[in-house]
C-alpha cells in the first residue's frame, strides 16, 4: 500500500515537472518571437557617411532610432585585426599576392595565396579570370547575354558565377546615395558569415 501512495506521488511530481517545463519554454519562445517583431520591416541602409567602406548600417532588435550598428555587407569579411569589412576573395587587408577567404568551419577569415598572384583575378582550371569581367572571352560563366560574371556568391561565400546586382538607393539622407553593386544590399542580413557581430559572438 505504501509502495503504491509513494509510486503515485512520483508520479504527480514527473508531471509537475513536464508541465512547468513546458511553460518555460513557452515563455522563451515568446520572448523571442518579440524580440524579431521588433527587426520587421527595418531593413540595411547602405550609409558611407556613418559606416566604412564595406560596411552596412545594420537595424538592432530595438524599436529605438539609434540602435543600428554598422557590419559587413554581403561578399565581405570582418578582419578582426584591421577590425575592417574587405570583400571576400581579394587581397584586402592580406599581403601582395594573397587573397582573404573565409573556409566553411570557421568564423574568422584568413589570408592564403593566391595563384593568380594578382588581385581580383581567381583560377579555374588553370586559368585565371577577373572577377566582373563581362567580356564574353574572358568570362568563364554561362549566361552571359544575361549578364552573369565571376563574383562572390553573397550568400554562401563561395567563388561563383552571379548576377550583377541593380543598385538601390539608400534612405538615410536628404541627398539618396546609391549602394555600389557589391554591396549586395537587398540581400544583407544582420549576423550573416563573415560578419563582425558574429565574429564577435554577438549573435544570439
Amino acid at each position: 500500500m505504501i509502495n503504491t501512495r509513494l509510486l503515485l506521488i512520483v508520479v504527480i511530481f514527473a508531471l509537475i515537472g513536464k508541465v512547468a517545463r513546458a511553460q518555460i519554454a513557452f515563455v522563451e519562445d515568446q520572448d523571442i518571437d518579440k524580440k524579431k517583431a521588433n527587426l520587421a520591416g527595418r531593413k540595411p541602409l547602405y550609409s558611407p557617411a556613418r559606416c566604412p567602406k564595406h560596411q552596412l548600417l545594420y537595424p538592432g532588435d530595438q524599436q529605438k532610432q539609434n540602435d543600428w550598428v554598422c557590419d559587413c555587407a554581403p561578399a565581405t569579411l570582418y578582419f578582426p585585426e584591421t577590425d575592417g569589412c574587405y570583400p571576400a576573395y581579394r587581397q584586402g587587408p592580406c599581403e601582395p599576392g594573397q587573397m582573404l577567404v573565409l573556409y566553411k568551419e570557421r568564423i574568422i577569415p584568413e589570408c592564403i595565396r593566391n595563384p593568380c598572384a594578382k588581385d581580383g583575378h581567381f583560377m579555374i582550371r588553370e586559368t585565371c579570370y577577373e572577377f566582373g569581367n563581362t567580356k564574353n572571352e574572358e568570362n568563364p560563366c554561362p549566361y552571359k547575354e544575361a549578364t552573369y560574371v565571376l563574383g562572390v556568391n553573397p550568400t554562401n561565400l563561395m567563388v561563383d558565377c552571379v548576377k550583377l546586382s541593380v543598385q538601390l538607393e539608400t534612405r538615410i539622407s536628404d541627398t539618396p546615395e546609391q549602394a555600389p553593386p557589391e554591396y549586395y544590399i537587398e540581400l544583407a542580413e544582420k549576423c550573416a558569415r563573415g560578419s563582425r557581430l558574429l565574429a564577435q559572438g554577438k549573435c544570439s
